[in-house]
């Protein structure tokens, strides 16, 4: 059958024989050719699997010149097939030589049996997606159900340190990253003028009690002097009476009942002042004579400025309030310092905590009092336990002093962090 149709013989193979290369080098048996697709037994011939294609255009020399070609390729490859043993000569269709795609085959070509599916890809197909689930539940079970950042800081309350009076200082016994105990001296202040303003106030308090004692005495003598003047005044107003009597009987004259008139209007006159005087000494003793005089007001008003007096001679020795460190020390022996001024701080060691920024998206499912856990740079060894204590309910720049404004403008949608407050649990060691 001649044409472009018509399907090339396969290669014939060549007898096996040894040979010798240009160098008259004996050359190795090598193995027999594999057969073509088309020989091999049981196997369909295979169907064109490429992409369409335009028919092959008839060959300018006709129906001779094609059949001309594919004689020369065939000379070619028994050619090659002499040149190497063991080495195959695949036909070529001639419409493929035209890059058409390859040739039809024949119908009546024999099947070849299918070749069985290797093991590494029965092993690909199983083994991958299982360990990729395997490896996806391990992700989850170890760390996938948690959120962490690295955007935390450790925190402490921070105590500003300020002396309550004001004077020079004389000494200065903390030092700067030091830690100090509750109730230990950091500084203290010139002392002098506070025990002259305490030796004061024990004197005005010694002379407030001594002055309610003599309130006692005055009270004591109003008494009397009222008692008197009562008894006066009731003896005047006998006698203004008698002389009253007398006098309308004619027994007397008009000038001694005049007489007894007046001496009875003065005793009573006397009365009222004896009366008036105890009133401001009983005024003065507070209404109750029998007060002790550490309770009377005077006495008292005394006490709390000896109490003060003292209490700025006490302040004259500065003492940590808290146990903690001390940070930015910057005082100096001899320096005048005023009351309420912040000196240096005290960093608090009692109940740190961390402050952890996670993104909001990430604190769906973070609720107060869940357990974390807290790696510090400086113990990379040491897992701290914590509690979630608080969520806070807005970012951090809501509460700066100049808050951002975006009503106006361009806008881009940044995902934002909230604080959350970790509070760190004992750990041994």
């Amino acid at each position: 059958m001649a044409g472009p149709d018509a399907p090339l013989p396969a290669a014939r193979r060549q007898p096996d024989r040894a040979g010798r290369d240009a160098g008259d080098r004996p050359r190795q048996r090598r193995p027999d050719d594999r057969p073509h697709a088309e020989e091999r037994l049981g196997r369909a011939p295979r169907r064109h699997r490429g992409p369409p294609h335009q028919p092959a255009l008839p060959h300018s020399r006709g129906a001779q010149g094609a059949q001309g070609d594919v004689g020369d390729r065939r000379s070619d490859g028994r050619r090659r097939a002499g040149a190497a043993v063991g080495q195959r000569a695949r036909p070529v269709h001639a419409a493929r030589r035209a890059g058409e795609g390859p040739a039809p085959v024949a119908r009546g070509s024999r099947a070849v049996s299918r070749r069985p599916v290797p093991v590494v890809r029965l092993v690909l197909l199983f083994a991958v997606p299982l360990v990729a689930v395997a490896g996806a539940g391990w992700w989850w079970l170890s760390g996938g159900r948690f959120v962490s950042t690295d955007n935390a800081y450790v925190k402490a309350h921070i105590v500003q340190v300020s002396p309550e009076v004001s004077g020079q200082v004389r000494r200065v016994l903390a030092k700067d990253h030091t830690q100090v105990a509750n109730g230990d001296t950091l500084f203290t202040i010139e002392s002098r003028p506070f025990r002259l303003a305490l030796d004061s106030a024990d004197a005005e308090l010694d002379a407030a009690r001594a002055h309610v004692e003599s309130l006692r005495g005055i009270w004591r003598e109003a008494v009397a002097e009222l008692s008197d003047a009562e008894a006066r005044a009731a003896y005047q107003q006998r006698q203004w009476e008698r002389q009253e009597e007398l006098a309308l009987k004619g027994i007397t004259s008009a000038s001694k009942r005049d007489e007894a008139l007046n001496e009875a209007r003065g005793a009573a006159d006397r009365v009222q002042t004896a009366r008036e005087k105890l009133q401001r000494v009983l005024a003065a003793l507070h209404g109750d004579p029998k007060l002790p005089a550490d309770q009377h007001p005077m006495v008292r008003e005394k006490q709390a400025a000896r109490e003060r007096a003292a209490l700025d001679l006490a302040r004259t020795t500065v003492r940590a309030p808290v146990d903690g460190v001390v940070v930015n020390m910057r005082l100096q022996q001899g320096e005048q310092v005023r009351a309420s001024t912040p000196l240096f701080a005290l960093v608090v060691l009692s109940r740190p905590w961390v402050e952890a920024n996670f993104k909001e998206t990430e604190l769906t499912h973070v609720r107060v009092g869940q357990k974390a856990t807290v790696v510090l740079d400086t113990y990379p060894d040491v897992t701290w336990e914590a509690l979630v204590e608080s969520v806070s309910p807005a970012t951090g720049a809501e509460f700066a002093v100049l808050p951002p404004q975006n009503a106006s403008g361009n806008w881009v949608k940044v995902v934002q962090r909230l604080p959350v407050k970790l509070r760190l649990l004992p750990h041994v060691g």
